[in-house]
């Protein structure tokens, strides 16, 4: 198994866009190997908000074919040269491979 970590930090009161747009269905649900999302959201330092968005692969491959997948790739076009939106304070991700689930 293999996962996918994104970590937003945006200005308190406007993680409700950000958790609305993860949090609801789309084409990653379609995808080969998608296994689940997980949506974790806490208040953070000055009251900033903090969003993980937490995806689970069969594998690595999986979510490498997804990243290359067209319509992410459209996702991500369309926003460039676009400025950071204000709210937005930081963004990451992250990946591992899975090595125990209990």
């Amino acid at each position: 198994m293999f996962v996918q970590m994104k970590r937003i930090v945006v200005k308190e009161g406007f993680s409700e866009p950000v958790l609305a747009k993860f949090s609801g269905e789309g084409k990653l649900e379609k995808q080969p190997g998608y296994i689940d999302r997980t949506v974790l959201k806490k208040n953070v330092r000055r009251g900033d908000e903090e969003i993980i968005i937490y995806v689970r692969w069969e594998s690595e491959s999986d979510w490498k074919n997804w990243e290359k997948h067209p319509d992410h790739i459209a996702g991500h076009k369309a926003n460039i040269g676009k400025p950071k939106p204000d709210h937005l304070i930081e963004s990451s991700q992250t990946t591992y491979h899975v090595h125990a689930v209990r």
